[in-house]
């Protein structure tokens, strides 16, 4: 599969030109076994796998599933990631000790996505989405009902 980035004036602020780059490792959380078309799962740490796609010169060349199979603390998954070179997080939510994990470990996060994998990946190379702020973090930690806004 091809996912060229559209030539765009303007990139988003902080957004890498994934073209130039050589290569980068994005992962996303999934619903179900994770691919090209698997459903984005709405938060980082209750996916049931996560998507990583290699992207060469903004076309995709590689993609893995790496089961999310529980964790004993809210960094775990954040480590694993990173053991597989992951380099960009693309979500639609997180909590905030995986969103301090990320950044300690100078990953990118960005939010904006929806739909399928591809989908996620389409919209970072067009330039749709945005870094993740702690303004934009869940509250399941801290919630009394343990709910949080994408669910």
């Amino acid at each position: 599969m091809s996912l060229k980035k559209e030539n765009k004036p303007e990139n988003v602020e902080g957004q890498q030109d994934a073209k130039q780059m050589d290569r980068i490792k994005i992962a996303i959380p999934c619903t179900g076994e994770a691919n090209l078309q698997s459903k984005v799962s709405s938060h980082f740490g209750r996916c049931d796998s996560y998507a990583i796609v290699t992207l060469e010169k903004g076309e995709v060349k590689a993609t893995e599933s790496i089961l999310n199979g529980g964790h004993s603390d809210c960094a775990s998954p954040v480590r694993m990631l990173a053991e597989k070179g992951v380099n960009l997080m693309l979500v639609e939510g997180m909590g905030m000790r995986p969103y301090l994990a990320f950044k300690q470990l100078g990953i990118e996060i960005r939010c904006g996505i929806k739909g399928t994998v591809s989908e996620s990946v389409e919209s970072y190379l067009k330039g749709e989405t945005y870094a993740m702020t702690q303004d934009g973090l869940c509250g399941q930690h801290t919630n009394a009902n343990g709910s949080c806004h994408h669910e």
